[in-house]
């Protein structure tokens, strides 16, 4: 179990965020503004849940979601707007800036269903799930095969578990850097990041298929903040190039080699890098 010497709650550290002007940007695209009600329809909105839509295809319509560690509920209602039946949004956290208050202020029609609950041991029967969608979620269990033993049991047979934006790390000082750089880790603690490895391990070790390992630059829901749309993470190579040489990189990102020893600078292996990881239960 990790223990962490926190200086303030969570609570407290995105409020003083909020007030630092230098943090404007960061608290904006993390979805962390006092007014939930324009985060969520900015996240409705948003790239990278047109790009969640797309991936989960057919299977959403109608069906029940569990938005685990929902945070504010901007993920769960923007799946209620899509056409899932029954949303349920779960989050241990009750204060009212990041967890379930925020989440009753988004949900003030009953839109979605507001449950107190921890990955590790969630508190839904069996096969009662059609999908278990898990946003920056699974870095910061205390006990993650067991989190994704939970996800196994809740979701059908033949039902999705999809974790996006989960940060990577490849060895300890890689994590270090990561956590000394995380603004609100500086401040709270509460972060951390697994290797690659570990994630797979502990999703097929669940008794999860693995569908889909989708790399930091391979989705705009890994790439969000960076790019903002699908077209834009395809047009980022030509975009980078001309920001560099000016506007003669539009005709020399068609070169042979170019474009991929951009993509190679471009997709290093950073601390904290973002994954996704689409899964399912065997039927």
């Amino acid at each position: 179990m990790r223990v962490h010497q926190n200086l303030m709650t969570t609570d407290e550290a995105v409020r003083q965020l909020r007030g630092d002007p230098q943090w404007a940007v960061l608290v904006r695209d993390a979805y962390l503004g006092r007014d939930v009600a324009d985060s969520a329809r900015r996240f409705i909105d948003s790239g990278e849940f047109a790009e969640v839509r797309r991936i989960l295809g057919t299977s959403l319509a109608g069906a029940s979601v569990l938005d685990l560690g929902a945070g504010t509920g901007i993920a769960s209602l923007a799946f209620v707007s899509s056409g899932a039946a029954r949303v349920i949004a779960m989050d241990p956290d009750p204060s009212d800036e990041v967890g379930r208050g925020a989440m009753a202020r988004l949900a003030g029609r009953g839109e979605f269903e507001i449950a107190d609950g921890v990955g590790e041991a969630i508190p839904l029967d069996d096969a009662s799930m059609d999908i278990v969608y898990c946003r920056q979620v699974l870095h910061h269990a205390q006990d993650l095969p067991q989190v994704l033993r939970e996800c196994a049991r809740v979701v059908k047979p033949g039902g999705i578990v999809f974790a996006c934006r989960e940060h990577v790390v490849d060895d300890e000082e890689q994590l270090r850097q990561f956590l000394a750089d995380h603004p609100v880790n500086r401040l709270a603690g509460g972060e951390h990041a697994f290797r690659l490895g570990e994630y797979l391990g502990a999703i097929t070790g669940a008794g999860l298929l693995i569908d889909r390992v989708i790399g930091p630059w391979e989705s705009v829901v890994n790439a969000f903040p960076q790019v903002r749309t699908q077209a834009e993470l395809e047009a980022e190579p030509a975009t980078r190039l001309v920001r560099r040489v000016g506007p003669l990189g539009r005709l020399a990102i068609h070169f042979p080699g170019v474009k991929a020893r951009i993509w190679r600078r471009i997709d290093r292996p950073v601390p904290g890098r973002m994954y996704s990881f689409l899964a399912h239960r065997p039927a």
